[in-house]
């Protein structure tokens, strides 16, 4: 158990954080970060702070260190998904996710995740065969019904992709140079 001094510093730097005094806040989680190298709680959290930041670079590499020490928290698996997601590293995402998906199969975000990151890294038709699996648990879903759309126009399934599509996005324009999503 850390210090006193160390944990009331700690939520100091997360109260930071929580008021977007983002540069402030990493600086109180690195000093912490110094006094207690293996701290997790700081290493995430400093993670957290550069995604906020837009930095998701580095927020991958407090993410991974989590993850490696503890790969079964499904916390640290999703924050490193989701910063290699956005750094359009799909490949890297996707086993990440896939493990979300296996353990924590009940949560409809984890789902959508998932469906993009195969959408972005494997074939149409993989992707197709997922979300058609998943749509029974989450048959409103807007999103799976549009990636599954854009799955099935990539297969050359035009009408049953159109017809995703505007359930997932309500309306849907065509003319000449192709066809406008508008949600």
């Amino acid at each position: 158990m850390p210090p006193q001094s160390f944990v009331d510093r700690f939520h100091e730097a997360e109260r930071l954080c929580n008021e977007n005094r983002l540069d402030e806040s990493l600086r109180q989680y690195q000093a912490l970060l110094a006094e207690q190298p293996g701290q997790l709680a700081v290493l995430n959290n400093i993670g957290l702070v550069y995604e906020k930041l837009g930095n998701y670079e580095q927020s991958v590499e407090y993410y991974r260190r989590c993850h490696e020490k503890h790969p079964e928290q499904v916390i640290f698996a999703n924050n490193l998904a989701n910063s290699l997601s956005r750094l359009g590293r799909w490949n890297d995402a996707l086993p990440l996710l896939e493990k979300l998906v296996q353990t924590d199969f009940d949560h409809e975000k984890n789902a959508e995740k998932y469906a993009l990151c195969l959408f972005n890294a494997r074939s149409s038709a993989e992707t197709r065969s997922f979300i058609e699996s998943v749509l029974s648990r989450y048959p409103g879903n807007a999103r799976l019904k549009r990636l599954l759309g854009r799955s099935l126009l990539a297969l050359d399934r035009h009408a049953e992709g159109l017809h995703h599509l505007q359930q997932g996005a309500g309306v849907i324009e065509f003319d000449d140079t192709g066809v406008s999503y508008l949600t």
